[in-house]
């Protein structure tokens, strides 16, 4: 059972690192080439929110690579430097990526809804996982115990429920860029590349939940029948 667990353990942690090196080194690529409209991310971001009648949500800075998200509690579109101020194709496609959520919330996607549902009670619950873990896991609490595992089964659904939202977003972003003349037909290919890198991530993490998930069932189950 031991070598089982490892391999619950490690081959979604290594799956996931191969994704994120991918990531990266597409967004390298893509980083270097000028996109054909000669626009940064942020005034991507600027002119599609407008399109949507999205002027209330804010444009800013945020610190870090690849850290670009939408914050709909906030009413804030973040974008990294990368992003925000080159005129690549990377920032580009990802810059179209996040406003493709923030038109997802207005509209009321029901995958965005589902994901926020799930997201809100996780991030409650955060300051107690470690707590759970310990209290649990090494101390043998089966009540505690039960929280573990509750709170990783709640981080598979959230990232079961992330992958349709960010598919969905990467997929509308393309339609946009296209449809704003943002990008012709070769720019969207090489813009889909970037977003295809980046979904193989949410697919790890995934995979990365589920096998953690997986592995606290059967260290459980062993310390159930141990006792």
């Amino acid at each position: 059972m031991t070598a089982l667990l490892w391999l619950l353990l490690l081959l979604p942690l290594v799956g996931g690192l191969l994704a994120q090196r991918r990531v990266q080194e597409v967004f390298k690529t893509f980083r270097a080439v000028p996109n054909h409209a000669g626009v940064s991310g942020a005034e991507v971001a600027t002119r599609l929110l407008a399109a949507h009648d999205l002027q209330r949500i804010r444009v800013e800075r945020t610190p870090g690579a690849l850290s670009d998200h939408y914050d709909g509690n906030a009413g804030a579109l973040r974008l990294s430097a990368p992003v925000a101020d080159e005129r690549s194709v990377a920032a580009l496609g990802i810059a179209a990526h996040e406003v493709a959520h923030a038109y997802q919330d207005a509209d009321g996607s029901r995958a965005y809804r589902v994901r926020k549902a799930v997201a809100e009670p996780l991030a409650q619950f955060a300051p107690f996982s470690a707590f759970f873990f310990i209290g649990g896991f090494w101390f043998d609490i089966p009540l505690l115990m039960a929280l573990s595992l509750v709170y990783v089964l709640g981080l598979v659904v959230f990232a079961l429920a992330t992958l349709p939202v960010e598919l969905g977003a990467s997929k509308n972003a393309l339609k946009l860029i296209e449809r704003t003349n943002l990008a012709d037909h070769e720019e969207v290919g090489e813009v889909r590349r970037v977003l295809t890198a980046a979904a193989f991530t949410y697919a790890a993490g995934l995979f990365r939940q589920i096998g953690f998930f997986a592995a606290l069932i059967l260290l459980s189950a062993a310390m159930s029948q141990a006792s």
